[in-house]
Parts: structure tokens; C-alpha cells; sequence
């Protein structure tokens, strides 16, 4: 798939993930390979925290949802959605009252489906208030 890097340093990524429930959502991860907690040096997770939280920041600035979910869902055995066996930070913008981590976080309602351009459009909004923060 399409990785569109939001910011990218010598350790972290920030990136739009290709298949999302939320609008916005973005995702950060060490560019070290990864797979848990105990693997992941104490500096290297801080630095993906501190991103975390500047896309925080910067989505509830930009797209404005009720709230945003910060969560690590990596899974070695890959049942969950949204997971992967590299240790990695989501930012995920809620909109609807309703909205809970049981479908935030499940694809069974689907997927939010964009055209390339309103990818690049986001992409581009988010590089530009990166910088800005």
C-alpha cells in the first residue's frame, strides 16, 4: 500500500495508516524494528510519545473531534485490526457521540474509503501543522 509520511526523523514515522474507521487517523512508529515493550529502548518509546502527542495536538486542531484515542494495539498473533507485530502509537480522531474502542477499533462497520487526492490533501494539511508546532 501508499505510505504517506505526515513527519519522518532518523528514529520515528508518522503516517497516515491506508485503512482507517476515523477520518484523521494517523499512526507513529519507531523506525526500529520492534515488537513489544520490553524490546523497545526507554528513549525510543519516549520520542514516540512525544510524537503522539504533537499529532494529537495537532488533529484536535485541525479536524476538531469530540476526542482522540491514543493506543498501542500491536498483536503477535494479528487478530486485532489496526495491529501488527512492529510496536506502533495510534492517533485515532472520534467524531460520533457513539463511538466506542469496541468499533474504533473493529473494522466490522467498514472502512472510511477517500480518493487519492483527499489523502494527499490531508497529508499535505498535516505536514504543514507539523511544522507549525
Amino acid at each position: 500500500g501508499e505510505l504517506h509520511a505526515v513527519h519522518e526523523d532518523d528514529d520515528v514515522l508518522v503516517f497516515l495508516p491506508r485503512y482507517v474507521r476515523c477520518w484523521g487517523h494517523v499512526c507513529i512508529m519507531p523506525k526500529a524494528h520492534v515488537t513489544s515493550y520490553g524490546s523497545a529502548p526507554i528513549g525510543l518509546w519516549s520520542q514516540v510519545s512525544i510524537a503522539g502527542h504533537r499529532v494529537a495536538r495537532m488533529v484536535e486542531s485541525l479536524e476538531r473531534p469530540r476526542r482522540c484515542y491514543l493506543a498501542s494495539t500491536g498483536s503477535s498473533a494479528g487478530e486485532l485490526t489496526q495491529s501488527s507485530m512492529h510496536l506502533h502509537l495510534h492517533v485515532i480522531p472520534v467524531h460520533d457521540p457513539e463511538d466506542r474502542p469496541a468499533s474504533v477499533f473493529s473494522w466490522q462497520e467498514g472502512v472510511y474509503v477517500a480518493e487519492r487526492d483527499e489523502w494527499i490533501a490531508l497529508r499535505d494539511r498535516y505536514r504543514e501543522a507539523w511544522a507549525g508546532l
